[in-house]
């Protein structure tokens, strides 16, 4: 009896920290290196992924050396369950597989909405399924769009993280828990500037207090250069797609958050090249 009975509680708290409301990280957890890196002024690198329901591909990027992952929502069905999942997989494959002692990468929510669609309730719904450490939101096109994704971590909409430990990222005290704006903070609030209409507006988009970096996405280099201008100008971080080949001028320029491009192009490409080089050896 004593034996089922115990067996019982253990059940019970295991499901009670699977199932339970995640808590906003705390300053000391490693899951913030991305923003480690950003304070000292070092670039972060990382990758994108739309494979959230993909144990295995939750796994391959968990070890790899990425400081972030842009878990992306917009471009597949919404599944908040599928997003709880790929949150806590990264964080159990890097503890348990991980063998080098690096941070695990940072995962960032890609939202499914855009800027100008009121995304709060979809990031307060975010930022419960799992140790998300920021969003990353599409199509921000004005100062007014930015400061209305900044509100989502702010004490006016705190009933939207009721149930999740904000007690040192701010919450109801108050205190901002977004880097930049609360030097102690440990989530960021990413914002894309990847229209003319955004172009027009850049300077209000990037000079919003608690956006922690602006991506430029679909721009000729002569508004890229206008956007990084903007940025280095508000000590805000600026976020660019990058390759092996030119990601060296990038950081060379003043880009801090590198993205590397999808996972499945680089699977894509590997098994490409992999597939080549065994025909080439084989005669065919």
């Amino acid at each position: 009896m004593k034996m089922r009975e115990a067996l019982v509680v253990g059940l019970l708290l295991l499901a009670a920290s699977v199932l339970g409301a995640p808590r906003l990280f705390a300053v000391d957890d490693p899951q913030n290196h991305v923003i480690e890196l950003l304070a000292a002024g070092q670039p972060a690198v990382g990758v994108w992924t739309g494979a959230i329901p993909a144990t295995r591909i939750a796994k391959v990027l968990a070890t790899s050396d990425a400081d972030f992952i842009v878990a992306d929502m917009e471009h597949d069905i919404y599944d908040f369950q599928a997003l709880h999942r790929f949150l806590l997989e990264v964080a159990d494959f890097h503890g348990r597989y991980r063998t080098e002692p690096r941070p695990a990468p940072g995962v960032l929510v890609k939202l499914a909405h855009r800027g100008a669609w009121d995304p709060r309730y979809e990031i307060s719904e975010a930022m419960r399924v799992g140790p998300a450490v920021g969003v990353w939101v599409p199509i921000v096109e004005s100062g007014a769009e930015a400061a209305r994704i900044v509100s989502a971590f702010g004490q006016a909409e705190q009933p939207g993280f009721e149930g999740v430990n904000v007690s040192k990222q701010g919450g109801h005290t108050g205190v901002s828990p977004l880097w930049p704006v609360n030097p102690q903070g440990r989530l960021m609030v990413v914002v894309m500037i990847e229209t003319e209409e955004g172009v027009r507006h850049a300077e209000e988009i990037v000079s919003t207090p608690g956006v922690a970096a602006v991506h430029v996405v679909h721009l000729s280099e002569a508004d890229n250069d206008k956007i990084l201008k903007l940025c280095q100008a508000h000590h805000v971080v600026a976020a660019i797609d990058a390759t092996p080949a030119d990601v060296k001028a990038r950081v060379t320029a003043g880009w801090r958050l590198i993205s590397l491009g999808w996972d499945f192009d680089m699977l894509q490409k590997q098994l490409r090249d992999s597939l080549k080089a065994t025909r080439t050896a084989i005669g065919k």
